[in-house]
């Protein structure tokens, strides 16, 4: 018999990978800052942890993998937010 959650687990651990390599190669081309490489790879991984702990039968494990999986979309937003804003404030002390 195959072990379900074996397969989901490679079928997304490969997607990770596949993905940060995508992505880490894209950004290779603008010459980013490691820091910056990281920051944006966060999100992916805390999500992908988050997916990976909802797929266990403990509700505990699906309950904190609900948390990171939200975590990881609010990173994002903050993220953003924070950009627009520094972008504001350097905007307007030129102006």
């Amino acid at each position: 018999m195959i072990n379900f959650f074996f397969v989901q687990m490679l079928a997304e651990s490969s997607l990770l990978a596949i993905s940060l390599i995508l992505l880490m190669k894209f950004l290779g081309n603008f010459k980013v800052k490691k820091l910056t490489l990281e920051i944006l790879t966060f999100p992916l991984l805390v999500f992908a942890l988050g997916f990976a702990l909802r797929l266990t039968d403990q509700k505990e494990l699906i309950d904190t993998g609900f948390f990171l999986t939200d975590y990881s979309s609010l990173f994002v937003y903050l993220l953003f937010a924070a950009c627009l804003v520094l972008g504001q404030l350097k905007y307007w002390k030129i102006k």
